[in-house]
């Protein structure tokens, strides 16, 4: 079995009511985390616009 390094983007804006900008970046990551694994919430809570994926083969060394 081979290893891929699989490298993906994620593309949205959200709109945050915050006191200030590090609040709402952690808002933003809060939902994130939250809602990341659940494929039916992330693309409406997150605003995700677009998803991307692309793998390559990862060349492993033998350990000496």
């Amino acid at each position: 079995m081979q290893t891929y390094l699989v490298k993906w983007i994620l593309n949205g804006e959200m709109i945050i009511e915050a006191t200030d900008a590090q609040t709402a970046e952690r808002i933003a990551q809060e939902r994130l985390v939250a809602t990341i694994t659940d494929t039916n919430r992330w693309p409406e809570e997150l605003g995700a616009q677009g998803l991307q994926g692309a793998a390559s083969e990862v060349e492993l060394q033998a350990a000496e």
